[in-house]
């Protein structure tokens, strides 16, 4: 009898299979980009002689280059690595724009021009990747990097590292207080650093110092979901439902959009003159974006790019937009892009300070309940915190409970401490998966 290898080397997975890279075009106006297997994770620009071009990546470790006009297919798709934990463009030299890829096992960088040539191959800047990536505007450009042991500060032309400090040690399946996202900031028209935002909402400032960097005390507290973006010296944030923005250079809030609406992403989008957001929703069943004009709180636009099921599948509800960015050319009028888990890339029809509306209908309210069977449970600034099932013996079965995750596009609470509670707020029954810290309805403080 012929025994089977229990010690048989694993062969390595197929790579997955994409669809050729295409833009069709709705009667919107607005392209949509198929050529990511999986879900479209995420987004940035990069500026080249001959306009913008617009890089994708997908949990798969696939990127493709579009035109950010046209939404044509510039270069790809290629294979960074696993997932593509983040894209930036980092200014080498003057008019030298490379493509950085961030994955969980390298950081590359990749000349726009040759993605997809035979026989190019990128720098690999570090082997060890990391799960959040930022670009500090400074003169020269640096390159922040997060993973799961520190924070680092990269010269991209050297490969030098000028600063890092440690990641705080934590428990096995257990985030911990440790940097999850990063955003280049200025202070000042000379000087630039980075923030940093760690689970559990605390915001650091970090800016060099002659030969050193240091902390500078931010100018607000706590952040409630860790969603903010930067431009100029201003940093928008999302807060109680709506969008906050802060001066850096002066420590105050110059504005506050109360828009009854907890936003996911948010982006910089150049307006003519002036700066407005780009931020995303999503309920149920219908997501996308909006802007909004921090010069007139009350103005915003109507909902566009609004994708489709998320995993294409209805039954999951709309999709998550997992990315935004803005797209500005120097003589069109700009456009937004997104990426969601439904697969696709959107490109937006062209906008214009008449699309921002005063008294604009935001998108609409988080549901509170799914098909009757489970609910999210949200914190006032609209955080899932945890789920409410209408079976107790639901609320055990641990499978279930990742699956729903999962559906729900809440990955990053997996391995998350949780306690079950039964539900003694209202007359529903059931109990409730509480994640962290948090306390389920109707529950006293149990510490």
């Amino acid at each position: 009898m012929k025994l089977r290898r229990p010690f048989r080397q694993r062969q390595p997975p197929a790579p997955p299979q994409r669809p050729d890279p295409r833009c069709t075009t709705r009667p919107s106006g607005e392209r949509e980009l198929h050529g990511h297997s999986s879900t479209a994770y995420r987004l940035t620009t990069v500026p080249t002689a001959d306009g913008v071009l617009l890089a994708s990546g997908d949990t798969n470790g696939g990127v493709l280059l579009w035109d950010g006009e046209t939404g044509e297919p510039v270069a790809g798709p290629i294979t960074v690595a696993r997932t593509v934990a983040d894209l930036a463009a980092v200014k080498l030299r003057a008019d030298d724009w490379a493509l950085a890829c961030c994955s969980a096992s390298s950081v590359t960088l990749w000349e726009p021009g040759r993605i997809g040539q035979q026989d190019y191959g990128p720098r690999r800047l570090l082997e060890t990747g990391g799960s959040a990536m930022a670009v500090v505007p400074s003169e020269p450009q640096l390159i922040v990097l997060a993973d799961a042991k520190a924070v680092r500060v990269i010269d991209p032309a050297s490969g030098r590292q000028v600063f890092g400090f440690d990641q705080p040690p934590h428990r096995k399946g257990h985030i911990g207080d440790q940097v999850f996202r990063l955003v280049g900031v200025r202070f000042d028209d000379e000087k630039a650093g980075f923030a940093a935002v760690r689970y559990g909402g605390t915001l650091e400032l970090w800016e060099p110092v002659a030969d050193a960097w240091r902390r500078r005390h931010p100018p607000l507290g706590m952040l409630g979901s860790g969603v903010l973006t930067a431009f100029g010296t201003q940093l928008a944030i999302t807060a109680r439902r709506g969008i906050e923005v802060w001066d850096l250079q002066t420590g105050e809030r110059t504005a506050r959009g109360q828009l009854d609406t907890p936003f996911a992403e948010l982006a910089p989008v150049s307006l003519g003159q002036q700066t407005v957001i780009a931020a995303t929703f999503r309920q149920w069943h219908e997501c996308g974006v909006q802007l909004w004009d921090p010069q007139r709180p009350t103005a915003l636009s109507a909902p566009f790019n609004q994708h489709g099921p998320a995993f294409g599948d209805p039954r999951f509800g709309s999709a998550t937009i997992n990315a935004v960015t803005g797209i500005t050319h120097p003589d069109r009028p700009p456009r937004v892009a997104s990426a969601a888990n439904d697969g696709y890339v959107l490109i937006s029809a062209p906008l214009s300070e008449q699309d921002l509306v005063a008294g604009q209908r935001p998108g609409p309210a988080p549901s509170q309940r799914s098909d009757g069977n489970f609910a999210m449970v949200r914190t006032p600034h609209g955080e899932i915190v945890g789920l409410w099932f209408a079976s107790t013996r639901e609320v055990r079965d641990h499978k279930l409970i990742q699956t729903v995750l999962f559906a729900q596009d809440l990955k990053h609470l997996l391995g998350v401490e949780h306690r079950i509670v039964p539900n003694t707020y209202d007359d529903r029954g059931g109990a409730f998966v509480m994640f962290g810290h948090h306390r389920a309805p109707g529950e006293r403080d149990h510490t």
